[in-house]
């Protein structure tokens, strides 16, 4: 093992329809607690309130404070990798082109020969701007040595901090667009080795802290037997899942050159999952046309989950759920608030429009109560309204270490998100549906 490595069931039978109406029993009177929760580990929220809860009992009360906390999307991006991540398991024909780190001008940067992939150590552009910003700048992510999240100690500390027991990590999903403004890998084949490299990388992190860490393969996307065969090697690894990039990728998901793919995935058991990323065309981002401005960089980080209703809607009606019924499809980062309107115009357009031509079994909302999940970090609205439509779909996630995240103050983000909601709601949106999903035992 490389220094780098040291360092660190069967578906349930749906409806063919399900009204779109409230249920009284998923909400409970609120007002449980009095006062704003400290943003501190759970147990230590237990010990502060234990006096108050001796003197108030309160089930709902009593019911959150015991709730157990996974999260279904957190990050390991390449930022935070040990510098040696690639050149000690990528064959070593690659040379200089097998990303690596280097410093210039007193910084340290991931390098493939001459192009710049990214920093080292430092989370993105602006990192100290806003309120989030100047939580993780105060926390040492903006020094230019952040190596937390690749640390398996310290990374536990992070979590415990925050009151969670377990993460789904997802891996270098940027590498092969760019990160933020700078190049990505162009070339198939060297995009191919860095994430088996990665993959192999992901899965001795895992081990390092069994029943904490459950990290993500990444899979190429412009090939499909090429990414089938990574799905198979991630298997082999022991992971759960693996992520596509959807956007660049050679076709569409809904295409059928990834047929194999879906196949693999039933075979293997394993996941796969979306994320949100800069999609082509986007006319917000990081930088539009070679232009840079808080304004559009902020537009596209409030509308970027919207972008996986592409992916929700065409994979269903492009019939992949209808002939890979065993599949399981996870949108990362997608927010859920948006997916009651879009699974309701999803149906009334089968139906008025489409079902001559499509012919599907099932309504299409039946295939995303099936085989389709969601996740989201603070979706006040949205745990609502799925409480009600699938509250089996959707997972939480803290989105560690990003700024778009909940972390160090995920206790108190997840009881401002589920106050007045059914404990046995919370329990599957915390904790439940995520390790139902992943098949984490």
């Amino acid at each position: 093992m490389g220094e780098g490595a040291q360092r660190m069931g069967k578906p349930h039978p749906m409806p063919r329809r399900e009204p779109w109406t409230s249920r009284d029993s998923i909400l409970q009177a609120p007002g449980a607690r009095g006062g704003r929760a400290e943003p501190r580990l759970r147990s230590r929220m237990m010990e502060a309130t234990l006096a108050e809860h001796s003197l108030h009992s309160d089930p709902i009360e009593e019911a959150f404070m015991a709730l157990r906390v996974m999260s279904a999307d957190s990050h390991m991006d390449l930022i935070y990798l040990p510098p040696d991540t690639f050149t000690s398991r990528m064959d070593r024909t690659w040379g200089d082109a097998a990303p690596h780190v280097v410093e210039r001008d007193g910084r340290k940067w991931w390098v493939s020969r001459d192009a710049v992939l990214g920093p080292y150590g430092v989370y993105g552009p602006g990192v100290t701007g806003g309120k989030r910003g100047r939580i993780l700048a105060d926390a040492g992510f903006a020094t230019g040595n952040a190596t937390r999240p690749s640390n398996p100690s310290e990374r536990r500390e992070d979590q415990e901090r925050d009151g969670v027991e377990a993460e789904v990590i997802y891996g270098i999903i940027g590498i092969s667009r760019g990160l933020f403004t700078h190049a990505g890998i162009a070339d198939h084949e060297m995009l191919t080795s860095v994430y088996h490299a990665y993959n192999q990388y992901i899965a001795a992190f895992n081990g390092t802290r069994p029943g904490r860490y459950y990290g993500l393969g990444c899979l190429p996307n412009h090939d499909a037997k090429l990414a089938t065969d990574e799905l198979f090697h991630c298997a082999t690894l022991g992971l759960h899942g693996a992520v596509f990039v959807p956007w660049g990728s050679a076709m569409p998901v809904w295409h059928e050159m990834w047929e194999p793919l879906w196949s693999a995935a039933e075979e293997t058991g394993l996941v796969v999952s979306f994320h949100v990323f800069e999609g082509g065309g986007a006319t917000v981002g990081y930088e539009v046309k070679g232009i840079r401005h808080p304004a559009v960089i902020g537009s596209w980080t409030t509308v970027a989950p919207m972008q996986m209703d592409e992916i929700c809607v065409s994979v269903i009606l492009s019939g992949v759920c209808e002939r890979h019924p065993k599949l399981r499809l996870v949108l990362g980062e997608s927010g859920i608030g948006w997916l009651p309107y879009i699974l309701e115009r999803l149906d009334d357009t089968y139906a008025e429009r489409l079902a001559d031509d499509l012919k599907l079994p099932l309504v299409p909302s039946a295939y995303f109560r099936r085989q389709m999940y969601a996740t989201f970090q603070k979706d006040f609205h949205g745990v609502r309204a799925m409480a009600t439509i699938a509250p089996d779909n959707v997972m939480w996630g803290s989105d560690y270490p990003h700024r778009d995240g909940t972390w160090p103050f995920s206790q108190e983000a997840i009881e401002a998100q589920f106050r007045g909601i059914d404990p046995a709601i919370q329990r599957k949106m915390l904790w439940e549906n995520v390790r139902r999903v992943y098949r984490i035992a």
